[in-house]
């Protein structure tokens, strides 16, 4: 089967099975999952078509849980994703490799960090991946934008753009459409080195 060079399969298969998912949910219970909407991502991508705009490829998802993000970045044709996270998930679509992405100094040939960083450690998650000095883009709730304490690392790293929703974007956790009550309002936040312009927002429709 074609891959390309992350190991990614070309060919897109139909996802398997509320069995795979709920065995999921059972061995990996605890731990802090929330699994992004495929078409709110859709979404941003449509909204950057509009303005003219691409992300830099390769682009890295190193939370990349059951694969959401980095499925739906390929299904829009950003074929170079490479998906890791901490945990050992496995998918039947793309290669998932286990890695600690705090233990990481180096993003290697990639050119974007985009993900929906794990919510008890997202600033460490941020601080990380922009230390990088590399595009970086992340899933977050709007009330990210705020803070002192976060405030402080803005006035360091000014975000390039925010991408805020119009319509509330969802996030599930442990990947559980079911318990989705949609009260939440998010964004993506985009920084671009040397992060040093003032922030432009920006909706997606």
């Amino acid at each position: 089967m074609e891959t390309d060079l992350f190991g990614n399969r070309l060919e897109q298969k139909k996802l398997t099975s509320i069995q795979r998912l709920a065995s999921r949910q059972a061995e990996f219970g605890g731990r802090d999952l929330y699994t992004t909407e495929p078409k709110d991502i859709e979404r941003f991508l449509k909204a950057l078509k509009r303005d003219g705009m691409t992300i830099k490829t390769p682009i890295w998802e190193p939370a990349a849980g059951h694969g959401d993000i980095s499925k739906t970045l390929y299904r829009n044709g950003y074929i170079q994703v490479h998906s890791s996270d901490i945990f050992p998930y496995q998918d039947d679509d793309i290669n998932i490799i286990e890695s600690d992405f705090l233990q990481c100094n180096d993003s290697g040939v990639c050119q974007t960090i985009f993900t929906n960083p794990p919510f008890n450690m997202q600033e460490k998650f941020l601080l990380h991946a922009l230390k990088m000095n590399i595009d970086v883009i992340f899933f977050v709730r709007l009330s990210f934008i705020s803070s002192i304490r976060r405030r402080k690392i803005y006035e360091v790293y000014k975000p390039s753009y925010v991408y805020a929703y119009s319509a509330r974007a969802h996030c599930y956790k442990n990947g559980n459409k079911e318990n989705d009550k949609n009260m939440i309002d998010y964004c993506l936040m985009w920084w671009k080195p040397p992060c040093k312009n003032e922030t432009i927002l920006r909706w997606i429709e």
